[in-house]
């Protein structure tokens, strides 16, 4: 019986809830960390490899960003992908394929398709803070670092949650689990952060379909930040460049 009363005990010190107040507060805090990084440029790789054969394809392009709400992709490998362009921009996201010559909007109900055939959704690559994304409902510490149970404020997300671990002392992202709409635990994504100019930057993303048993490890090199990138780089028109 004292073991049971414990073992209750201890679980509800680990996922008891914190306030509305508090828990907004340190989403608040992640994206103050993240809205330091005021753009971004680097050389990307995207590594897809069928953990099943162990067959690997590779995709690489240039990446560009200003804020959390503008990513702009120009795609460079393999050939048949050269001059594709993806831009996220508040409200909408953008696709330019050569042979069309003109961009075209993706819509809302497209953005649970893969991003460029990898395992990252056009959803994961939203352009939006995490305040304006979820709702935290539970927080505890796992290995010193922050453990959030994230709700998306979107009722058409594709997930029903993520548990999200960010760095304690940082606040950058360490690891996410994404739960489809039954519960069932989808996705875990794996993050690598390297110090740049005295700011830690994301570099490495290892994204993993459980379901699908496939991965995309998403690689950034020659990253540069706080630039000063303009904002016409952002527009439709540049797309088509």
């Amino acid at each position: 019986m004292k073991t049971f009363i414990a073992f209750i005990f201890i679980s509800t010190v680990l996922l008891s809830a914190f306030s509305p107040n508090e828990t907004s507060s340190i989403l608040a805090k992640i994206d103050q960390k993240q809205r330091a990084i005021k753009d971004k440029t680097a050389n990307v790789e995207m590594q897809m490899i069928n953990l099943k054969s162990g067959s690997k394809k590779i995709k690489k392009a240039n990446f560009y960003q200003k804020g959390l709400d503008h990513k702009l992709f120009r795609y460079t490998y393999p050939k048949s992908d050269a001059g594709i362009a993806t831009l996220s921009i508040p409200g909408a996201v953008y696709l330019y394929l050569p042979m069309f010559k003109k961009p075209k909007k993706v819509t809302n109900m497209a953005e649970g398709n893969a991003f460029n055939k990898s395992d990252f959704s056009l959803e994961d690559m939203n352009s939006k803070s995490y305040t304006e994304l979820y709702t935290a409902a539970k927080l505890k510490d796992k290995d010193g670092n922050l453990v959030l149970d994230l709700k998306p404020k979107d009722s058409e997300s594709s997930y029903s949650h993520i548990v999200a671990q960010f760095n304690k002392q940082y606040y950058y992202p360490e690891k996410f689990e994404y739960y489809d709409k039954k519960g069932v635990k989808l996705k875990i994504a794996l993050y690598h952060h390297n110090k740049i100019n005295g700011l830690w930057v994301v570099d490495q993303v290892n994204m993993t379909n459980i379901k699908k048993k496939h991965r995309t490890l998403f690689i950034m090199t020659n990253i540069k930040i706080n630039t000063g990138l303009s904002d016409e780089l952002f527009t439709v028109e540049k797309m088509v460049e």
